[in-house]
């Protein structure tokens, strides 16, 4: 049999059931032999959103989704949601064409090192040029796509080498030694140093990242938070790790965290750091960080220690297994602590921070963070949200309460804009009987609207509500807070109609005036589980806060004009 056609039936036996992409003279072999298999493929508009809808069906299924384009430009597209997918370790599977194994190397029609261009930035990229070792190399990649700290991975694959014969066994194979790499150990000691300072710890805090969602550890972080009466806080890939109406979760972190969530981070003695990278957006400097607290850091990746902020005790290994170690050991040596005046304090000061915010109606505007809130009001709670990039995004993670674990799907390393739709797609492919949401921004949604396409050929309906300011609204914000109000290619003019350009691609478009209005139309899209995009006009003029200026610590955060922390609320738990 052909080895495409060996590939496929392996690919089968690993449980790929869909795919992203694209066919193309290269990889036609491949799609030639999908066409008699069980695997359903879906066909993009743009490589890039097969990348990003890979991304979100990975994210929702916990195992690898799959993307596929041809040689040269059609691999050269999958690259940003490839790296994408490594910055925010995504498990994600390209699967390329090249020109055949003679032509290499001689410049040929749509030739390129896509393996060169894509290796810095992924876990594992090869060109096979050995048809037997075709569907090996397969397990091998989507072995290493989760093993351990998950991420990207790619086949190319000359054409010629898709097409040759290759022995008919299709015995499932398994990945070879070093692609299925066991999880580091801790020390045992590490695990008592660190649980001795957690008791030892006045203000102890836990910062979730993303690495709490992959590993499942969320039950273990809420029991270990409920045995220190300790807060929780994410970071913006870490939203939805924990749900975020358990009293001890006080929301996202960093450059626009939650203002609570930043004091709790400022004001912490002792920081438990969970599978998180502790990027400057999240914890600023790393200088500032480390001082006047004590860092204890779980990661499955032990390349993370010390590569930003240094910690105190490390424990490698993966964080469901480490958490459930360290929990047992801390109730051995401390017992549960009342409620904390700390954590209230907290509270009331992000009660404060919502109630001003939500004053702000003006009545003739709508308000971005209130179209938030009602929307996390009223959805149902297992509802998946995805975001674009922007002021947008961030009015997101202020104002959406994840209350299901992984529902929150966003590009946090990258900001990569044009994410949210086509993430949106691919987690409707992985969850159809769950309701959809992509919260995005115009500017985002222009980037990869042509997805629209996609949810009305395969009836994966999601819903699409874009904050219209006609503006990249984040460059813009910039542009007024440090370049002096000069704004520069960053306003689009009033002429592109969203609504006809939503039903151009056959998805119901509506533009609403009022909050009442938004909400029966996102109510009754998802009660009938139908597409609809929501074009949502607000104020250019909106700027996002808090917000951290970038390299500064979290004390130094700019709040809302006419917003301060009164002090009797900061002298509570003090």
């Amino acid at each position: 049999m052909r080895s495409a056609d060996h590939l496929v039936r392996q690919m089968e036996a690993s449980g790929v059931e869909v795919i992203f992409g694209i066919p193309g003279g290269a990889n036609m072999p491949f799609y030639d032999a999908i066409l008699n298999s069980e695997i359903k493929s879906i066909l993009v508009r743009h490589e890039q959103e097969a990348a990003h809808a890979a991304e979100g069906y990975a994210k929702i299924k916990g195992r690898p989704g799959i993307c596929s384009g041809t040689s040269g430009p059609g691999a050269t597209n999958l690259i940003t949601g490839l790296v994408d997918a490594a910055m925010d370790s995504v498990p994600v599977v390209g699967i390329t064409g090249q020109v055949v194994r003679a032509f290499m190397g001689t410049d040929a029609f749509q030739e390129a090192d896509i393996v060169g261009l894509v290796l810095p930035h992924i876990k594992y990229a090869v060109t096979v040029k050995d048809a037997k070792r075709l569907s090996q190399e397969f397990v091998n990649a989507y072995s290493i796509a989760m093993s351990n700290r998950p991420g990207p991975a790619l086949l190319d694959i000359p054409r010629d080498v898709m097409q040759e014969e290759v022995d008919d066994d299709l015995t499932p194979l398994e990945p070879e030694p070093y692609f299925r790499r066991s999880p580091p150990e801790p020390d045992v000691g590490a695990i008592i140093e660190a649980a001795k300072l957690l008791s030892m710890a006045e203000k102890p805090v836990i910062l979730c990242g993303g690495g709490v969602i992959y590993s499942g550890s969320s039950a273990e972080i809420l029991e270990l938070a409920e045995h220190l009466a300790c807060p929780i806080v994410t970071t913006t890939m870490g939203k939805s790790a924990v749900p975020e109406n358990h009293p001890l979760v006080l929301g996202v972190v960093g450059m626009h965290g939650r203002v609570e969530a930043d004091l709790a981070v400022s004001e912490s003695d002792v920081t438990l750091c969970v599978g998180t990278r502790l990027s400057d957006r999240a914890v600023g400097p790393a200088k500032e960080f480390e001082k006047n607290r004590k860092i204890i850091h779980i990661d499955i990746d032990p390349s993370e220690f010390g590569k930003n902020a240094r910690p105190t005790v490390a424990l490698p290994g993966d964080a469901k297994h480490v958490l459930r170690e360290l929990v047992e050991y801390l109730k051995h040596i401390a017992v549960r602590r009342p409620e904390s005046p700390l954590v209230q304090r907290l509270r009331d000061i992000g009660a404060a921070y919502e109630e001003y915010m939500l004053s702000l109606d003006d009545g003739r505007n709508l308000r971005s963070w209130k179209v938030v809130s009602l929307l996390s009001q009223e959805l149902p709670p297992e509802t998946i949200v995805t975001t674009g990039v922007g002021q947008h995004q961030m009015w997101a993670q202020l104002f959406w309460k994840a209350k299901t674990p992984g529902s929150w799907i966003t590009s946090g390393g990258l900001g990569t804009m044009g994410f949210g739709l086509p993430a949106a797609f691919g987690a409707k492919a992985a969850a159809p009987d769950r309701p959809v949401v992509d919260l995005d921004g115009d500017g985002s949604f222009l980037m990869t609207c042509q997805t629209l396409a996609c949810v009305t050929d395969y009836e994966l309906p999601v819903v699409t509500v874009i904050f219209d300011n006609r503006t990249l609204g984040m460059v813009r914000q910039w542009q007024d807070m440090f370049y002096n109000k000069r704004y520069k290619d960053v306003d689009y003019t009033d002429r592109t109609d969203l609504v006809k350009l939503s039903e151009a691609f056959g998805v119901e478009g509506i533009r609403v005036e009022s909050y009442e209005e938004l909400l029966a139309n996102v109510k009754r899209a998802i009660r009938n589980n139908q597409a609809i995009t929501i074009d949502v006009p607000v104020d250019r003029g909106e700027l996002v806060f808090p917000m951290v200026p970038p390299g500064r610590w979290l004390t130094d955060v700019k709040l809302p004009p006419g917003f301060e922390v009164s002090e009797r609320i900061l002298s509570v738990g003090r």
